[in-house]
């Protein structure tokens, strides 16, 4: 059944919801059976269906029938008073568990789930059974109820049953009317209809889209295998999606460039078999699909043809290709155009090219709404006219269609008092017709499911250009009951991706996870929330709604809502968020006292008893002393305080609260409090603080819905043992587990259950090695810390033993994507990882130990390593050999990147692939071990195609392991040591054979007196780069390659920069660019450049 959203809640869920507690909570009680409430809401529950009919239509008709509207008022009002009642019965009972208080404790959560009654069927909890441990079992609930709820909580809760009947019953005075409404459900859209013929006006500004759209029409594309490619232009309403493609299609057809061209105006509905016979101008009303397109294809047949859909709304990935079939007959060069405001739906049909299009540029912009303001009247004639209309301007964002409906409520009447009053008011409060921009802007709306649009509202409460985190709106969203109790945060990720998709919302480009909405849209949304999101931003005299539920205030004015709600009373029990910013930088708010900001804080949180939402950004807020009557709040979020030190007790009463974020000066903060109190929060899901307090956390296995830990240092006492993690299935993400030398033994390492942890990505080991083990049974704790199969990285540090556990091979890990070990000491045989199938970073780092690498490292596997791209080995002192390998085909398919360091023992050859693109050698002095890795500025060409880069730091492993075939494979040479002074012969004859080799380049050569003397014989080569080699002096005697483009020479001796600066550059010469920069003079730098033109 679809459900009906009203605000914060959806209307088939809450009354379900509604039944079930007071069935479980009242059910057994005298004045519960005394008062027929089990009827009433055997009557709500058949009424469930009209109700959520009426409330979407009331939602729909608001504004025009103001019955209907205060009934939606009402309704709303109900349910908000209901859910508080609910909410204080919930309460409780984590009250209870909290506390610990005996028997309550043990048989609180039955009292919340004693009846098992559905929407459907209604029972009571004095149900009585025939297994007498059953009935001790009610005993127990129904003396828990009498000990948690008083006679005037039971009554509370009948009244609101009661409120809602009364409700229900005045609504079915709407149902005739409802029914009437209802049947009318496509003529919102009627006038959406478009053609190719534009309006008669000037076409303004879009040079650069219009060149780009016509340069994408006459591109021929022969790499796709269809002969029609599919442009899209996404947008959102208004933008000028439409204007845009009429201009380019009406050119191409007047220019016949096409030999067909056909204009189809999709709308909401995306009916392929109309569309068909409309490409195929078929008369035949009666056709089939299999006719239409029979026609069309012959009609295409051979011929080039453009095609534009116009405002495409919903779409299947199937009607797109049943109503492409005919194009594939069409000749090659034939384009398809989609207009749309859907980014899901120009990814769907496989577009070769999307256009998002923004607003018009300033100027632009401006000649379009002179047009539309003044006419053929000359805004210059009108100096104070103009300055409104600038100002005007300013806040539509570039939208065409804004422009045109401001513009023609300013244009009738060209007086200073006229415009005024247009521009002083929001563009909601200004007149329109049905094309105009809001009511564009509302279809879109209506066409987003319900649980979007209170999502989306949510965004009204924060200013213009407001960038909201994503995390942050997640959690704001779930206090306000817009996912599901037990939904994962993925789930609200996806509704943010979904209006990312819809363009309602954009990413912020600077700005990972952050969203801004569009500033029509802002305005839009403040309509759609009919007042009940509100801000307050720093101005003295405000009209507040009194319907208001949601409010966000500047810092500034924090004693003005506290007076607010001294006059409006019912804000008080109404008001559900509450969000505390302080100004922008650069903002003209004025700065108050600590001392006044903070008394002003607490005394309006006094007032205020049904917050979900509680947000303080100010750099002198504290939290009051007494918050515990915040029973209701959800999330608390304390970001950016100075102030913030002492934690209050009461904080930890917020049984409720289900995400925390202290994002605070972390040195300061008191960390034992929080540490300690934490654990009573027993709902929260999401925890942002300082990480030493989180990974301190006592008793942090009570809050078994946390979704992420980023830290958690094990001890050996009971409050922060590794057992404290068994019940946190919920984690996600990335969970480190350190001083893992504090876990005795594998039993109380397997307590920890991370093999039920399905939902971790990352996990990280660690153990100390510098503090003393409290046991030595390594291996076998290791063995406990198994996680779930599908975890994709782990990393190891510090483990203690010598043997690998069994569950690192392909049985038990083979999702793994990334593995690192590091300074395991003891560690002597590596697991079989080229067993595991989607393996891609292997790191290998100081294991001191481990003597040599053998079969057993590649598994019994076809193919080792079949994915691994990057492998790196460092530090490893005593490792000597590495073997195992027959067939070198068979390993290491995918790898790009080979770096072997600081393992001065050991000896070639290496089982390097058989084939490179690209080598980077990095070469140290054994006796300092100092690797230089330094990556020059890029030079080389773009198009140059990357392949394996392989680091070594000894050449002698290089010469020995690389098969002669794979060297003429070889693009790319990057050679960096600090102690070759001089190519040998034996190394130029190596180098003779990179027969493809395009760019090399000499970095950080210390020692290097000469470049190799055969470098004229590299035909191939198209750049070289020498930067840091100081001692060089003198160019190769025989010269450089013919087929060298670019030289660029950085920090070398003055000699040599000079030397290279005085090439001719000619026609003659191949060489296009010679760069010299900062040549080294004593202490002095210089910087030279000559180059082609």
């Amino acid at each position: 059944m679809a459900a009906s959203a009203i605000g914060g809640w959806v209307a088939s869920a809450f009354i379900t919801k509604l039944v079930e507690k007071v069935c479980s909570y009242a059910g057994d009680q005298y004045e519960y059976q005394r008062k027929d409430t089990k009827e009433k809401l055997r009557i709500l529950e058949k009424n469930l269906s009209s109700i959520q009919t009426a409330i979407h239509i009331a939602e729909r008709v608001q504004a025009k029938n103001t019955a209907m509207g205060s009934w939606l008022r009402r309704i709303k009002d109900a349910a908000c008073q209901a859910e508080d009642v609910l909410d204080l019965f919930d309460y409780r009972v984590l009250q209870a568990q909290a506390e610990d208080r005996g028997m309550i404790s043990s048989v609180a959560s039955a009292a919340a789930g004693s009846s098992s009654s559905s929407a459907s069927t209604i029972t009571t909890a004095s149900t009585t059974t025939s297994s007498s441990s059953g009935s001790t079992v009610n005993q127990s609930v129904r003396l828990l109820k009498r000990f948690l709820f008083s006679d005037e909580d039971i009554d509370e809760l009948i009244s609101v049953v009661d409120k809602f009947v009364e409700i229900d019953s005045e609504m079915q005075r709407f149902l005739d009317f409802v029914k009437i409404e209802d049947s009318k459900p496509e003529q919102a859209v009627q006038w959406r209809t478009t053609s190719s013929m534009p309006s008669s006006g000037k076409f303004f500004g879009r040079v650069n889209e219009e060149n780009h759209l016509k340069k994408l029409l006459v591109q021929i594309n022969e790499q796709s295998s269809q002969p029609y490619d599919v442009i899209s232009i996404v947008g959102i309403g208004g933008v000028g999606k439409t204007a845009l493609v009429q201009r380019v299609y009406n050119h191409f057809h007047d220019t016949h460039h096409f030999d067909l061209t056909v204009w189809l105006h999709v709308s909401d509905k995306f009916d392929v078999v109309r569309l068909t016979k409309e490409m195929a101008e078929s008369d035949n009303l009666s056709s089939s699909l299999d006719q239409a397109q029979r026609i069309l294809r012959d009609k295409l047949n051979g011929k080039k043809a453009l095609i534009v859909l116009d405002d495409v709304w919903n779409v299947l990935r199937s009607q797109l290709e049943n109503l492409f079939k005919p194009l594939k007959f069409a000749s090659k060069g034939s384009k398809v155009i989609v207009t749309t405001r859907s980014k899901n739906v120009a990814s769907m049909n496989e577009s070769t090219e999307i256009m998002e299009l923004h607003g018009l540029e300033d100027e632009d912009y401006w000649d379009f709404f002179s047009q539309c303001a003044f006419g053929d009247a000359n805004p210059s004639d009108f100096p104070k006219l103009k300055k409104i209309g600038q100002e005007v301007v300013s806040k539509l964002a570039g939208s065409p269609l804004a422009a045109m409906t401001v513009g023609s409520s300013l244009k009738p009447v060209l007086k200073e008092k006229h415009w005024s009053s247009i521009c002083g008011r929001k563009l909601c409060q200004i007149e329109q017709k049905e094309d105009d921009i809001i009511p564009v802007l509302r279809l879109s709306y209506e066409h987003l499911p319900d649980h979007l649009k209170q999502c989306f509202v949510y965004f009204a409460l924060f200013p213009k250009k407001y960038h909201l985190q994503g995390d942050e709106l997640v959690q704001m969203w779930r206090a306000h009951g817009f996912l599901n109790t037990d939904a994962p945060d993925e789930i609200a990720y996806r509704y943010i991706n979904d209006l990312l998709q819809l363009s309602f919302i954009e990413k912020v480009p600077s700005q990972d996870d952050h969203y801004v909405v569009h500033d029509l849209l802002h305005d839009f949304a403040e309509s759609v929330s009919n007042g009940e999101h509100f801000r307050i931003e720093d101005k003295l005299q405000v009209c507040v709604p009194r319907n208001v539920r949601h409010l966000y205030v500047s810092a500034s004015s924090i004693s003005e809502v506290y007076w607010i709600l001294q006059e409006f009373t019912e804000l008080k029990k109404n008001l559900r968020s509450l969000i505390i910013c302080k100004a922008e930088e650069g903002a003209s708010q004025k700065r108050i006292p600590s001392s006044t900001f903070n008394y002003g804080l607490g005394q309006t949180l006094q007032e205020l008893r049904s917050l979900r939402v509680l947000v303080l950004h100010n750099p002198d807020g504290i939290l009051p002393d007494k918050i515990d009557h915040l029973k209701h709040l959800r999330y608390l979020n304390i970001h950016g305080s100075m102030r913030f030190i002492n934690v209050p007790e009461s904080l930890f009463k917020l049984y409720h609260l289900h995400g925390l974020s202290l994002q605070t000066h972390q040195d300061r903060i008191v960390e034992k409090e929080l540490q300690e109190g934490l654990s009573r929060l027993t709902q929260l899901r999401y925890l942002k603080a300082p990480k030493k307090i989180i990974s301190g956390i006592e008793w942090i296995g009570k809050l078994r819905s946390l979704q992420e830990l980023e830290e958690y240092k094990v001890k050996s006492n009971m409050k922060r043992n590794i057992c404290q993690l068994r019940e946190l299935n919920e984690l996600r993400g990335t969970l480190t587990i350190t001083n893992l030398q504090n876990v005795r033994c594998s039993k109380e390492a397997n307590e920890a259950r991370l093999f039920d942890k399905k939902n971790l990505n990352k996990l990280a080991l660690s153990w100390n090695h510098l503090k003393q083990s409290t046991n030595s049974d390594h291996e076998g704790v290791f063995e406990g810390l198994q996680p779930n199969a599908n975890l994709r990285a782990l990393c190891v540090r510090g483990y203690m033993g010598i043997k690998s556990p069994s569950w690192l091979s392909f049985e038990y890990a083979s999702n793994i994507h990334s593995i690192e070990l590091l300074c395991c000491h003891h560690w002597k045989t590596l697991p079989p990882f080229g067993s595991l199938p989607f393996l891609q970073k292997l790191r290998i780092m100081r294991l001191t130990k481990l003597e040599k690498i053998d079969s057993g490292f590649y598994g019994n596997a076809a193919e080792a390593f079949p994915s691994l791209e990057e492998l790196l080995f460092e530090g490893m002192t005593q490792w000597k050999g590495w073997s195992g390998v027959e067939n070198n085909q068979n390993v290491f398919p995918r790898l790009r990147d080979i770096r072997i360091q600081k393992c001065n023992k050991l000896m070639g050859p290496l089982p390097f692939p058989p084939s490179f693109n690209k080598i980077k050698i990095s070469v140290c002095d054994s006796a300092s071990e100092k690797v230089i890795s330094h990556e020059p500025e890029d030079t080389a060409d773009a198009s140059m195609p990357l392949g394996v880069q392989l680091s070594l730091d000894r050449l002698e492993l290089l010469f020995t392991s690389l098969q002669t075939s794979s060297l003429a494979t070889v693009h790319m040479l990057d050679i960096s040591s600090d102690c070759l002074e001089a190519f040998n012969s034996d190394q130029e004859e190596w180098l003779q054979q990179l027969t493809s080799v395009k760019e090399i380049r000499f970095t950080g050569c210390l020692k290097l007196t000469s470049l190799p003397s055969n470098m004229i014989d590299l035909t191939s080569l198209e750049s070289l780069c020498i930067e840091k080699c100081p001692k060089l002096e003198l160019l190769p005697q025989t010269g450089l390659p013919i087929s060298l483009k670019k030289l660029n020479v950085i920090r070398c001796s003055k000699t040599f920069s000079q030397l290279c600066s005085e090439i001719n550059i000619s026609s003659t010469n191949t060489i296009h660019q010679v760069i010299v920069r900062e040549p080294i003079v004593g202490n002095a730098i210089k910087r030279r450049r000559t180059s082609s033109q």
